[in-house]
């Protein structure tokens, strides 16, 4: 087991220590809530979220920095101070004096960079592009984590349907249990069968147990998600399973990846960062051209002939010996790994789209084989078990059979629902779609 594994296990049994510790909260009126409100707050409310709004901010930061002009600088001085006597005729609490007619002289100068060769605007269009590439970013995240969320409210719906089924089949057994006590009172069944029912009825405890386990789980799982609400220990999810769109789930694969290329945030922002690595390459080619520093001065001297003098002059680098090879060099590499980076994310999402797509067509298929036909005859198996049993037409392990059977189905086709629900989410991140 990794480390981030294990912390993340920590942490989970942290979260349900803290809702046993808060039993009457938990214990009260359950937080139900659908799946548009699990987004609602998950926009609202989810740290990694938040997180991704302040690299948008820096990348705003970033630009301002880029557009940047480069402040003057300004310096001054002060000369001839030796001229400066002590004036020893007073007393000597005296302060410093100049000789009477005597000045210092000084000097004021201004430095000015002028940015060359439109490097400034390249720079800012290419911290533009990070920006931009940023923001996609983010609807990515929101994209990976909204199917998070997605998969944590199925799980959480799967676990209070589970735990349902458990209870049922629990409340089952003792009601079987409580109509046959008699029976055995009067002889009419024998206690070895009776026996039987109250291990049944004792694994159907045990089942309950450990579903009300992974209930408090997969709460615990969602809340992290939302960003842990207040007073909402006890969430549940609204018994609302996904809604397949037909105009969505009738596209054929090639439909479905043409849609993916055009609208995944993560392709998007890989060529916005190639379009960002070209402005740096010629970025880079245009550092060989020096940026160019005016300066002008004046000073005012007093002791010289000449007592106000001015000039202005110039200076730069001259690229004799070093040409910014790196970092044309390096600029090319970037440039090309971000080109190479789009074929790949482009790979990625073929291949997302074709496995999320057949596995949400298998997932319907099952589902749909049990609506139309495993669900009725499963029931009608149980119904029928049972008033055979009860008129003595059928024995006790062909009722224990039915019982066990009814479960395993019911188990299954709340399993399919998750599945196939889950599996549009996947499909549905697949393709790009905006998570609202």
């Amino acid at each position: 087991m990794s480390l981030p594994d294990l912390i993340r296990i920590c942490f989970l049994s942290a979260l349900l220590m803290l809702q046993a510790a808060h039993g009457a909260e938990i214990t009260g009126t359950p937080v139900v809530i659908n799946e548009h409100q699990a987004l609602k707050l998950f926009f609202e409310r989810n740290l990694d979220l938040i997180l991704a709004h302040y690299d948008i901010e820096r990348g705003a930061a970033e630009q301002i920095i880029a557009a940047a002009l480069p402040n003057p600088r300004v310096d001054a001085e002060l000369s001839e101070i030796n001229e400066m006597i002590w004036n020893k005729q007073v007393s000597p609490n005296t302060a410093l004096s100049w000789p009477q007619g005597a000045f210092p002289a000084w000097m004021v100068r201004i430095e000015q960079m002028i940015i060359t060769a439109g490097k400034r605007t390249l720079r800012m269009e290419s911290s533009e592009l990070g920006t931009r590439a940023l923001e996609y970013d983010l609807r990515d995240t929101v994209r990976v984590l909204g199917n998070a969320l997605r998969h944590a409210y199925y799980d959480l719906l799967l676990a209070q349907k589970t735990a349902e089924l458990a209870q049922n089949n629990l409340d089952r057994y003792h009601s079987i249990l409580h109509a046959n006590k008699t029976r055995l009172d009067i002889g009419d069944i024998a206690e070895y069968d009776y026996t039987r029912i109250e291990v049944e009825a004792l694994n159907a405890e045990n089942d309950v147990g450990a579903s009300l386990a992974e209930l408090k789980r997969t709460q615990a799982e969602l809340l992290l998600l939302l960003g842990w609400p207040e007073n909402a220990f006890n969430i549940q999810a609204a018994e609302q399973w996904s809604v397949i769109g037909s105009e969505q789930g009738g596209k054929s694969q090639n439909e479905q990846v043409v849609r993916a290329l055009e609208k995944r945030p993560d392709l998007a922002a890989a060529r916005t960062r190639v379009a960002q690595a070209e402005k740096d390459r010629e970025l880079a080619k245009r550092l060989v051209i020096p940026d160019i520093t005016l300066h002008g001065y004046y000073m005012k001297d007093p002791g010289n002939f000449f007592t106000d003098q001015g000039g202005v002059g110039f200076e730069t680098d001259l690229p004799l010996f070093y040409r910014q090879e790196g970092e044309i060099a390096s600029a090319e590499v970037n440039l090309n790994k971000a080109q190479l980076f789009i074929r790949q994310t482009e790979q990625g999402i073929r291949g997302d789209v074709m496995k999320t797509q057949a596995a949400w067509k298998k997932a319907e298929e099952i589902t749909r084989r049990f609506e139309l036909s495993t669900l009725s005859r499963i029931k009608m198996l149980r119904k029928s078990a049972e008033i055979a049993y009860q008129k003595g037409a059928s024995g006790f392990l062909e009722l224990l059979d039915a019982e066990h059977n009814y479960k395993t189905m019911m188990q299954e086709y709340y399993n399919a629902l998750a599945n196939r629900s889950t599996a549009w989410a996947d499909l549905v991140m697949a393709t790009g779609e905006e998570v609202h």
